[in-house]
């Protein structure tokens, strides 16, 4: 009969401080391989390693055809003696190796064989005696860390357990010994398992019991489990461990205190971690004080006193000279062979610096062009991917890859003026294919009527009145009329200008700004006598102005920070004091623009339009453009428009929709890029778009 054996394996993995593996293979021709294994846990995780190590160990054991047990033992330690070093320079753990507590043997027949290193005990039970047949061995050589293999036969009824330290930490030798001897190795294994039940969850237990069963080898019977262990034939007599076992009917383990269960507790960890920085901290501080005060005492020095700046610059010179003059006389105390060895030696270096320049700035420019002409590979094919996309009319999945390339595009760097050119060809290309999909169309080259970049640097706001425009920008209004564009007002008197809309009606503009105290004032600006002609200091709850607008001769104000629309009426050519216009509760944190054609239409940042009529939200449905409407858009129409009217800079587009909610048309062009404001004509032929610096005049479609 073959030998017996049960493992005993206890590990919380989440508590314990070790990692802990017991491996058995299944039975083979040349045997069962076991591998018993456990270290610290570090912060390094380290647990794909051990995974590692199992696997090559157990991977070739069952690939091997050597058929002798112990000659294949050896075969696998000098795997591992070649696998540890490597594995100890991957994790970058100081001395992992001696960190490690491993056991790897061959069960074969009636023999074992094995070998350990670290922490690792193993002990023979036979004729009622314990012997010592594998000690710990931590002072390892990295090279060799496996030397020895210990083998041998067992007769009937003799046993043999390998396990960690832990186990003979909490129930003595001699115990161990009266239970192994008495029982088969599962019954062995579940009476020390009811042992070390009230041991911390902490603790691992790695161990295996190998076992020739012997005629008075004893299994547990279910009324067995929990009882205690009755020793009558023979006294327990505790040679290893120096206690006494006062009571038979309780286990035999030690009462123990760890105080490095303490690391465990956050708090613990934390407060030690901060003392432990404590003299860092004192010494640091010391340190910078100690040379701040050392700079600023000679600054000072060299600031005002003479003496001590003609010392350092003569202490410079002198170092200077120095130097300068022992290598000079080093090199004229040389043989002339010496020094034309010496100069040809600093031109050959000066020449190999030259050459690993190159050759670094070379590989770069190769590596750079293998990008470039991968990203083409690359981008060649997802355009035939797009193709096969649109001929089953999946515009959705189209988009997707096309936007895939325009990324691509965007991460090339250029080489070349070549690579240059047509990077920016591909650029306009993409661009093209991803707006026609999106059904928006592309504005090549947008008509410009006027380019103001010589004239400000900023701009926010356009009114165009009788073929005259007026921009707002760097704190100043302008004007542009017949082709010139002229400064007409310059806000100067601390005031900030925050927004301008028209007063349709008039030939004025109303402003909003904030004064020195951050309080708002509405400022009506007279564009015949260029001057201001009235002005207003809230009184009301109104806070912020995020757009406002003229309908009927009543200013209204979108006020974010309050959720509100107010409301002021004309009052001698200004205004009276403003009043909420919303009635019911709704969130307008999100708004960015206002317009009002009788009803009060709002966009938000998050792209969706709404229709509040007398105080109240409308129902409107509408065809919600793609992609979504971005953040900061502005909307605009007036008392006869058919259409909304709207730009949307996140995206460089125009959108025009009409009252019902459909799309008439959408436009885009590379130039729209920082769109900050838009007019209508009165007959809704013409777009004007303030695209910052420059203006550009956008015909709309019949």
């Amino acid at each position: 009969m073959g030998l017996k054996y049960h493992k005993i394996f206890t590990h919380d993995h989440i508590n314990a401080r070790e990692l802990s593996e017991v491996y058995m293979s299944d039975s083979s021709d040349h045997g069962r391989l076991f591998i018993m294994l456990e270290l610290p846990k570090q912060k390094i995780n380290q647990q794909a390693y051990i995974d590692q190590l199992i696997n090559e160990i157990a991977t070739y054991f069952d690939t091997s055809g050597q058929d002798d047990p112990e000659t294949l033992l050896e075969e696998i330690l000098q795997q591992i003696n070649q696998l540890l070093p490597e594995m100890g320079a991957s994790i970058k753990i100081r001395n992992w190796i001696n960190t490690l507590d491993l056991a790897v043997g061959i069960i074969y027949n009636n023999n074992t064989y094995m070998a350990s290193i670290g922490n690792i005990n193993g002990l023979l039970i036979n004729n009622k005696q314990i012997t010592t047949i594998m000690n710990e061995n931590t002072k390892l050589n990295p090279s060799k860390a496996f030397s020895d293999i210990i083998s041998g036969e067992l007769d009937d009824g003799d046993g043999l357990i390998i396990s960690t330290n832990s186990l003979f930490d909490y129930i003595s030798k001699e115990k161990i010994k009266q239970i192994i001897k008495r029982y088969a190795p599962s019954a062995a294994a579940i009476k020390i398992n009811e042992l070390l039940e009230t041991v911390p969850d902490f603790v691992t237990f790695n161990s295996l019991i190998i076992k020739k069963p012997g005629m008075r080898d004893r299994e547990i019977n279910p009324d067995e489990l929990k009882k205690p262990i009755d020793f009558d034939e023979e006294e327990i007599t505790d040679t290893i461990k120096t206690e006494t076992d006062h009571s038979p009917t309780s286990p035999r383990t030690k009462t123990v205190i760890d105080m490095g269960g303490l690391k465990n507790v956050d708090l613990v960890k934390k407060s030690g971690s901060l003392f432990s920085l404590f003299p860092l901290y004192f010494k640091t501080i010391g340190s910078i004080f100690t040379f701040v005060g050392r700079k600023i005492k000679n600054s000072l020095l060299f600031l005002f006193s003479p003496k001590f700046r003609e010392k350092k610059e003569d202490e410079t010179i002198d170092g200077i000279k120095e130097i300068t003059h022992k290598k000079y006389y080093w090199f004229q105390n040389l043989n002339l062979s010496k020094k034309i060895s010496v100069v040809v030696l600093f031109v050959i270096i000066l020449i190999f610096l030259q050459s690993l320049v190159f050759l670094t700035q070379e590989k770069a420019y190769d590596a750079k062009n293998e990008y470039y002409n991968n990203a083409l590979i690359t981008i060649d094919a997802k355009y035939k991917e797009v193709d096969a996309k649109l001929i089953y009319d999946d515009e959705e999945a189209a988009e997707k890859l096309l936007l895939e390339i325009q990324t691509l595009i965007l991460e090339l760097t250029p080489n070349s003026p070549d690579q240059q050119e047509r990077i920016a060809k591909m650029s306009e290309t993409v661009f093209h294919k991803i707006n026609d999909i999106r059904h928006i169309r592309v504005v090549l080259s947008p008509v410009e009527l006027f380019d103001m970049s010589d004239s400000l640097s900023n701009t926010q706001d356009i009114v165009q009145k009788d073929g005259i425009f007026y921009i707002f920008g760097d704190n100043k209004l302008y004007q542009i009329k017949d082709n010139l564009f002229e400064e007409i007002f310059n806000f100067t008197d601390g005031q900030i200008i925050q927004s301008m809309t028209d007063w349709p009606d008039k030939n004025k503009v109303v402003l909003s700004s904030l004064d020195a105290n951050s309080e708002i004032n509405y400022i009506i600006f007279d564009l015949d006598k260029k001057e201001i002609t009235g002005d207003l200091k809230q009184a009301t709850n109104n806070t912020s102005v995020k757009d406002l607008t003229v309908y009927g001769n009543n200013l209204y104000v979108l006020d974010n920070q309050n959720n509100q629309i107010f409301k002021y009426p004309e009052s001698g050519g200004s205004f009276a004091n403003g009043q909420p216009w919303i009635k019911e509760e709704l969130n307008t944190s999100q708004t960015s623009s206002l317009t009002i054609d009788g009803s009060i239409y709002i966009v938000t940042n998050d792209g969706s339009i709404k229709n509040l009529l007398k105080g109240g939200l409308e129902k409107f449905d509408y065809h919600a453009p793609h992609p979504n409407i971005g953040t900061g858009a502005i909307i605009k129409t007036f008392r006869d428009s058919d259409y909304l009217y709207i730009i949307d800079p996140a995206n460089n587009r125009v959108i025009i929709l009409d009252k019902e909610g459909n799309i008439k048309d959408q436009y885009t062009s590379q130039k729209f890029d920082d769109l900050k404001d838009l007019a209508v004509d009165p007959d809704e032929k013409t777009i004007y778009l303030l695209n910052n610096q420059h203006l550009y005049i956008l015909a709309i479609n019949e």
